[in-house]
């Protein structure tokens, strides 16, 4: 498990992880034993809820599924990092 402390490489491996698995369900690969349906009930939705577990918190993010299409692998993985660290957007 992790922190926002955890080593960078660490955090971003997961964050990769769960990018990954997020565009492969995007493109309709099987991700996951899903006998329940909630995947495909999220894709025609629209939106996906998902949570990333860590040591100290549980990050719950929502995604709209057309920001996935339209986002590469590695934008979503830093967006989720950003989360994991609570780094905050700024504006300059």
């Amino acid at each position: 498990m992790t922190t926002k402390h955890s080593p960078l490489r660490v955090l971003k491996a997961q964050a990769d992880t769960i990018a990954a698995a997020l565009k492969a369900a995007e493109r309709g690969e099987k991700i996951a034993s899903d006998p329940a349906g909630k995947i495909a009930a999220s894709i025609a939705k629209g939106i996906v809820k998902f949570a990333v577990a860590m040591d100290d918190k549980i990050i719950s993010i929502e995604m709209p599924w057309s920001t996935i299409r339209e986002t590469s692998e590695v934008g979503i993985a830093e967006f989720i990092l950003k989360h994991m660290r609570e780094q905050r957007e700024t504006m300059q």
